[in-house]
């Protein structure tokens, strides 16, 4: 139930802190991330990419559930979510000064693993403080999650009006922001834990998170929560090869083209409340994995006739892709459980959107070298992935069955 104290105040506690932490938490990811494959190709070690996409899911295959039951039986989230921000600037600063001081590829992936480490588990935690605080959520998330949306808008805009697209000067100034975060996180309103201690101390099932596993038990979800692994996999290619897509086809400012899916994420976001509230959840999914599909035919397209605008018209798929599958469906596991399992809930699907990320970053990276070193052709690299999104979508279209949401009792 949403805090009707947090929602009267405006001050410290106040649930507009909460839109203030989805815009910060936006910021450092949408700086450094769309600028890493051309810093890593214009300083030589191009051939890190694939591994360097890939540490944030590995680690995240552990982290999030752990933190996620910590969340859930001993401390306050929003106090974590501060903890672990500032934290893990400390490393995200040291990753990208190594490579600016030449101390090699393996340095920069040990320093990033140590961030991720202490990042993987933030979203699923925000995405705790804001069900638990926020009243009408199936209305009121989008609104605050759009936030999100605009920092990272805001924050390729940003590296490309510095000229930082090739600079390791954004993962620097990312920390920054993450320390400023970290202190912000205190503000929102206080979200303590919702387990039940009265019997005595949790088992270690519990600390684990495993008890979220319980959402496998529903046909509808198993289905969702396979697709969401499968659908990450193609995905990896978005973040990883989009960028040296347009600089090979002369944009000279990929982050801030990159942030034209963030255009249409908006979009999407004040689209979503009312998409769920007429229950279709099963034409929302779908919708997404068709436009998912239709974002990699797009890039196809641009990259065999060499026109910029089919990019970036494939760019801006994004959006609406991703708000309408994973943003609804957080909301759809949220609905899933009681609040004593809300974190645990955030935290397998963070959990397993991070193993197809692991995989995707993996398979993507392969993929991308073996078509790069062979035709170079970038039409074959883009096609082979619309094949994936494709059996991806006819998969979950034959499995799930058209129902709402289902409340937790």
């Amino acid at each position: 139930m949403a805090s009707s104290a947090a929602s009267s105040k405006f001050g410290f506690g106040g649930n507009w802190w909460i839109a203030v932490v989805f815009f910060l938490i936006s910021v450092p990811l949408g700086m450094w991330l769309p600028a890493l494959p051309n810093i890593l190709e214009t300083r030589g070690i191009g051939w890190v990419l694939p591994y360097a996409f890939a540490v944030a899911p590995a680690i995240g295959l552990i982290s999030p559930l752990i933190i996620g039951s910590m969340a859930d039986y001993r401390f306050s989230a929003q106090k974590l979510l501060g903890v672990l921000s500032m934290g893990g600037a400390i490393f995200l600063a040291l990753a990208f000064l190594s490579i600016e001081l030449g101390w090699g590829a393996w340095a920069y992936l040990g320093f990033q693993t140590m961030n991720a480490l202490l990042s993987a588990p933030m979203w699923a935690l925000l995405s705790t403080v804001a069900f638990a605080n926020l009243e009408n959520s199936d209305q009121t998330y989008p609104r605050y999650r759009v936030w999100g949306t605009l920092g990272w808008m805001a924050a390729g805009i940003t590296v490309s009006w510095l000229g930082w697209d090739n600079s390791t000067m954004t993962g620097i100034a990312a920390a920054g922001v993450r320390v400023v975060l970290g202190v912000v996180c205190f503000m929102m309103p206080d979200t303590p834990p919702q387990g039940d201690l009265s019997k005595g101390r949790p088992s270690w099932r519990k600390y684990l998170g495993l008890d979220a596993m319980v959402l496998f038990r529903s046909s509808n979800m198993r289905v969702f929560l396979l697709t969401t692994v499968l659908f990450a996999i193609p995905l990896g290619a978005f973040y990883m090869c989009t960028p040296i897509l347009l600089k090979d086809m002369g944009d000279t400012h990929p982050a801030a083209s990159m942030t034209l899916g963030q255009l249409t994420e908006i979009v999407a976001m004040f689209m979503l409340g009312g998409l769920m509230a007429r229950g279709k959840l099963k034409r929302v999914f779908v919708v997404a994995l068709v436009i998912g599909l239709l974002r990699y035919v797009l890039c196809a397209l641009g990259g065999g006739t060499g026109c910029l605008i089919w990019v970036w018209l494939g760019i801006a798929m994004h959006g609406p892709c991703y708000t309408f599958f994973y943003v609804a469906g957080q909301m759809l596991v949220d609905k899933q459980v009681k609040p004593a399992m809300r974190g645990q809930a955030q935290a397998l699907l963070s959990t397993l959107t991070g193993i197809g990320a692991l995989l995707g970053s993996l398979f993507c990276g392969w993929y991308f070298r073996m078509v790069m070193n062979s035709s170079g052709d970038w039409v074959v690299f883009w096609g082979g992935l619309s094949a994936a999104v494709l059996l991806c979508m006819l998969y979950f279209v034959r499995c799930y069955r058209n129902t709402g949401i289902e409340k937790s009792s």
